[in-house]
This record gives C-alpha cells, sequence and structure tokens, in this order.
C-alpha cells in the first residue's frame, strides 16, 4: 500500500433499513468518511465507475451543487482512504467495482499486517536476546 494510502475502519452496525442510500451511508462511516456529501459523491462514483466512464469533479459539483474545491477535498479523502483513484482528470473506484476494491484493500492490509508481524518477531527477538543473553526458542508464529 502505498504510503499516501491510510485504511482507517471502525466497526460500525450495518443498518436496518438497507437501502441503496443507507448502504452507502453505512460504507462511509465504516471507513472514517462520515461527513454528509462523502455517501452522496461515492454513490456517483460507484455507478460511474461500474459503468466504465469514471466522473470529473466539474460533473459532480454540477450534479450536487456544491462548490468544486468542497469535491475536490472530498475527493482527495476519498483517494487518501485507497477507495478511489484518479486517472487524467477521472475519478474512478479503485477497481472495478466496489467488491473488487474492497478485495484489494484487503489484500493490501494482509500484506502490511505480514510486514508488520514480521518486524514484531525481529523486534521481540532482539529484545529477549537483550534481556536474557540469547533467543526464544519456538516462539516463530505457525503460517496458515
Amino acid at each position: 500500500m502505498p504510503s499516501e494510502e491510510k485504511l482507517v475502519l471502525r466497526p460500525v452496525s450495518k443498518p436496518q433499513n438497507e437501502t441503496e442510500d443507507e448502504l452507502v451511508r453505512w460504507f462511509c462511516k465504516a471507513f472514517g468518511l462520515e461527513e454528509e456529501l462523502e455517501p452522496v459523491i461515492l454513490k456517483e462514483i460507484i455507478s460511474k465507475s461500474i459503468s466504465g466512464e469514471g466522473t470529473t469533479s466539474k460533473e459532480l459539483y454540477e450534479k450536487i451543487k456544491i462548490p468544486r474545491s468542497t469535491v475536490i477535498y472530498h475527493l482527495n479523502r476519498f483517494i487518501d482512504s485507497g477507495l478511489i483513484v484518479r486517472k487524467g482528470r477521472k475519478y474512478y473506484l479503485r477497481s472495478m467495482s466496489l467488491e473488487e476494491t474492497i478485495a484489494e484493500l484487503q489484500q493490501d492490509m494482509l500484506r502490511e499486517f505480514s510486514k508488520l508481524i514480521e518486524f514484531a518477531e525481529k523486534f521481540d527477538e532482539m529484545i529477549t536476546r537483550e534481556l536474557y543473553g540469547r533467543g526464544r526458542q519456538g516462539s516463530k508464529r505457525k503460517t496458515r
């Protein structure tokens, strides 16, 4: 995962009414994107991405009727989260669908956590050696 992406996941109860709008709002909230306009923007990006069109900040501000600078602010928050990408002047979901986008983010997280586990193992070994003058036996985690 590029260092400029920041994946934030929060446990959020799914809405009782699973309407399109409620699910998009829930999804944004789970990613820490809780500002009022973000579900509206994400829904538009999802629709345009699935159809292969993408959308521009100009198209979004004309449709939503908010200042273009506000649209760009929210688009940057989505880019920082890793959910959307910019290709030329257009914005798209990171992958062809929301499901594929989440699967890619999951793979990124697994890769990053593997690196963290490797670091933690090395660090534990160094601390153990420092404290006891020897390495721990049998401390390696089992791989799945």
